[in-house]
């Protein structure tokens, strides 16, 4: 039975050692979005900070060192220091979906810790059992202000051993309903990552 393609980003999952994630995230913030933004989106270091001092984010693309994957959206009225701020708010569905608008600003929620495990699908070519092992770059997608799911996905196309490519594929997802072939879900690792030391591995 072939899968079914349902796009949906960056899923954390677990450690390279096999041990849980357990949502443990650091804060950054995002100054201006230079795209719309998502939970399950990959970004990298922005080279600023807030008034606070928290250092900011925005999505990284295919060449970009990641810093991380975005866990949680917050909501507009958040401060660092724990207070709301002033004024009214809307708390209806669109006022707290998951989603950053193009040059918008927020704080995020960034799984960032360089041994982790994600699930995203793979698009741009079929997986295949002997490409374990290859190092990855991820795509991500077309997206705009109407977009509402994360279109961000690995791109068989590049599965290479070279080893400034960011990500490893690890495996294919053990669940009922994923099978190797087109729009897999892949199980992948940093082969580059911000807070890692060096470059990448040559993939296998």
């Amino acid at each position: 039975m072939a899968n079914t393609s349902k796009i949906n980003g960056f899923s954390v999952v677990k450690h390279t050692n096999g041990s849980a994630f357990n949502g443990q995230t650091n804060l950054y913030y995002v100054a201006s979005a230079g795209d719309e933004m998502f939970v399950g989106d990959v970004v990298k270091l922005a080279g600023s900070a807030d008034a606070n001092g928290i250092a900011t984010v925005d999505l990284a693309a295919a060449s970009d060192v990641p810093v991380g994957i975005v866990i949680g959206v917050l909501h507009s009225k958040y401060e660092p220091a724990g207070k709301m701020t002033s004024g009214s708010t809307a708390l209806d569905s669109s006022a707290v979906l998951p989603k950053i608008a193009a040059s918008g600003a927020a704080y995020v929620l960034v799984a960032d810790s360089p041994d982790i495990v994600m699930e995203v699908e793979a698009a741009g070519g079929t997986p295949a059992v002997e490409n374990i092992g290859l190092n990855v770059s991820h795509a991500n997608g077309t997206r705009g202000a109407t977009t509402s799911v994360n279109p961000a996905y690995i791109d068989m196309n590049t599965e290479a051993t070279t080893n400034t490519l960011n990500f490893r594929l690890l495996g294919f997802s053990q669940k009922v309903g994923n099978e190797v072939g087109a729009s897999a879900k892949m199980l992948v690792g940093f082969n580059v990552h911000q807070y890692s030391t060096g470059t990448g591995s040559t993939g296998l």
